[in-house]
């Protein structure tokens, strides 16, 4: 669903760009025309764009191949856990459900879509579709040590900034979002030899007094291949985890100490959520 609004997007915003270059040919080789300066402008911009390596070190293509994983593990764990008088009713403890991160993960899907569909970086496109299906006012740059900057305001007027950085050698992305300033998420996943190594960590419920919810900053993590595999969820930590950017973690001291945990193997459930104990 996800792929198909990106691509839809792209159609849009290559029909504006076509639009917008049949404009600018009436006007070209005019002294001083402020849209000749905005291209020239728009063309340096591109120079600092990453150069297209190829379908593996792109963003949008490695994040919906490792979405499409944590999909699939997902589904399966709800599948086999719906008689699991545990599981089918407390996996979502160690789980990263919360709504609160697409904010900052669905502009992985969006970029590197130039790439895909014109074999280039094109950071007008890519602007165009954060612009339509991101936030307001987006502000895209890169530098090839620092990574993607992206700057927007969403429907409520804050100011949203992420920072993403990708190892296509590795496989491996870090995201660092920020709301009004203040670090509001960090997001980073590993390719391993047979699957995926992830971590989120942001603010979550932890604990219900009379029905109302009580936050805390959260550490999620999931390291799966295939079917099998581990989620958990560290409440109340002090401090963003150890980046495991370019790395794989060892499976399992990567969940040692979580507060709420379950393991899958062949189709059968351990682990400890909610207190509970299986």
């Amino acid at each position: 669903m996800k792929k198909l609004f990106a691509m839809t997007l792209v159609f849009i915003i290559l029909l504006s760009l076509a639009a917008c270059g049949g404009k600018s040919e009436t006007t070209q080789g005019k002294p001083g025309d402020s849209g000749q300066a905005k291209s020239q402008q728009t063309t340096s911009e591109q120079r600092s764009m990453p150069e297209n390596t190829g379908e593996k070190g792109i963003v949008c293509v490695s994040y919906e191949a490792y979405d499409d994983a944590w999909g699939d593990f997902n589904k399966h764990i709800t599948a086999q856990s719906g008689d699991h008088e545990i599981v089918s009713v407390h996996q979502s403890t160690a789980m990263p459900l919360e709504l609160k991160k697409l904010n900052y993960l669905l502009p992985l899907s969006f970029l590197g879509q130039s790439q895909v569909s014109q074999g280039k970086f094109d950071v007008a496109m890519e602007t165009g579709m954060l612009d339509a299906g991101w936030a307001d006012d987006v502000v895209l740059t890169y530098d090839e040590k620092a990574g993607y900057l992206l700057k927007g305001t969403d429907t409520q007027g804050s100011s949203l900034e992420i920072k993403v950085r990708y190892d296509d050698k590795a496989d491996s992305l870090r995201l660092e979002g920020y709301k009004d300033g203040a670090l509001d998420m960090v997001f980073e996943y590993s390719k391993t030899p047979d699957g995926y190594a992830a971590q989120y960590y942001y603010e979550a419920v932890v604990d219900m007094v009379k029905f109302d919810a009580v936050y805390g900053l959260c550490t999620y993590r999931l390291i799966f291949a295939g079917t099998n595999g581990s989620c958990a969820r560290f409440d109340n930590v002090s401090s963003e985890p150890d980046s495991i950017f370019g790395s794989i973690p060892d499976k399992q001291s990567f969940i040692e100490g979580a507060t709420h945990w379950f393991t899958i193997t062949d189709g059968e459930f351990t682990g400890k959520l909610d207190g509970k104990e299986f």
